[in-house]
């Protein structure tokens, strides 16, 4: 659902390129708005969202039927490490009323799972013990949102709700220039898998996504039909990436006995030399740009119905 958004995105405003075009796409994506992207961010966000801040509110409380509880779930999955078990907690939601609450919003098409791959460390025999923290920690699938705006409001509006509606936007503004960037790396992450997933589309693909366990995080995961093995890393940042990327990366792999046979590093503003000069068919570096592929014969026929209708 998130290429067809983007598609229907790029279809709409044309950006200039590809860094315009994820900032902007990370905020407005699903609304379906067509945007004057040569206005600051900033300045979008006041007349298309704030603007219209009493009417977008009400369509998104409507959607939780006045919820709060929903409200509270959805920004600590915008916020957070978005694993199920963290999420709950953070929420104050346990047993069966926060499980009703997560089946509540994946039901109305708010929030789709992404399954963990983690496995279950396996016994010996029946009486083995493992140590503390490995008995302690629970398997946990994670949570996303399947329409770009939604984690936006839900990621900056939401916790500045009394002062937006009181016409005051310095806070937001404040912690939207501290977090923006961080905010972008989870969405250039879930396009840059597509991304991948668009490479091996026809070498075929057993499995793919993201991998997470008690020890690591990884952001790009994908084992092809062929048995063939590709990680990737995703760096939405304003300094070049480093060898140090690639060595952190590798690190992770050895943890977790994972022996890629392709190493993918993603970046917003490229490669550092020493790290272009290692460049190979086992190391590729990709640019944001390249995520242009996505885009490819991209028409009229992409476009989607806007969130809110």
């Amino acid at each position: 659902m998130l290429l067809r958004y983007f598609r229907s995105f790029y279809i709409q405003n044309y950006p200039d390129d590809m860094e315009q075009c994820l900032e902007a796409f990370a905020v407005f994506g699903a609304l379906g708005l067509a945007l004057d992207l040569g206005r600051p961010l900033e300045e979008l966000i006041e007349t298309h969202i704030f603007e219209h801040y009493g009417v977008l509110y009400n369509h998104i409380d409507t959607m939780l039927q006045g919820n709060e509880l929903y409200h509270r779930l959805l920004h600590a999955v915008a916020t957070g490490d978005r694993r199920s078990h963290s999420i709950l907690k953070r929420s104050r939601l346990f047993g069966t009323k926060g499980n009703e609450a997560l089946d509540f919003l994946r039901r109305c098409g708010i929030l789709e799972v992404e399954f963990s791959r983690e496995e279950s460390p396996s016994k010996v025999h029946p009486k083995q013990r493992f140590k503390r923290d490995i008995e302690r920690h629970r398997i946990s699938h994670k949570l996303r949102f399947r329409h770009p705006f939604l984690r936006f409001w839900f990621y900056f509006v939401t916790p500045q709700h009394e002062a937006i509606m009181r016409g005051e936007y310095r806070p937001f503004f404040e912690r939207f220039a501290l977090h923006h960037q961080a905010f972008c790396g989870y969405t250039f992450e879930a396009l840059c898998e597509l991304y991948v997933r668009k490479l091996y589309a026809e070498t075929g693909i057993e499995d793919s996504g993201s991998y997470w366990d008690r020890q690591v995080e990884i952001d790009l995961l994908l084992v092809s039909k062929k048995g063939e093995v590709v990680v990737g890393e995703c760096k939405w940042t304003n300094h070049k990436t480093n060898k140090k990327e690639l060595h952190r990366l590798l690190e992770k792999c050895e943890k977790v006995a994972l022996k890629p046979d392709i190493v993918m590093l993603f970046t917003k503003r490229g490669f550092s030399n020493e790290l272009l000069h290692l460049a190979s068919g086992r190391l590729q570096l990709c640019r944001a740009q390249e995520l242009t592929l996505l885009l490819r014969d991209c028409s009229n026929a992409d476009l989607l119905p806007p969130l809110f209708s």
